[in-house]
């Protein structure tokens, strides 16, 4: 996959005129999969001094 750009004639193209691809429904899973990504770092970032503290208790 290079873009939409390169690979379809107009912008609001998705269909790629190299392989056929949908390349709107790979642009849209990897948006999908870095908005997770970034609530699951967020998420530890907020909870790092509970799991911290609990891997701590376990080791005492």
């Amino acid at each position: 996959m290079v873009s939409l750009k390169y690979e379809t004639r107009e912008l609001t193209d998705c269909i790629s005129l190299v392989s056929g691809i949908d390349l709107c429904n790979a642009i849209r899973t990897f948006h999908i999969l870095a908005i997770l990504c970034g609530l699951t770092i967020i998420g530890f970032l907020i909870y790092r001094k509970r799991i911290l503290k609990q891997k701590n208790d376990k080791v005492l």
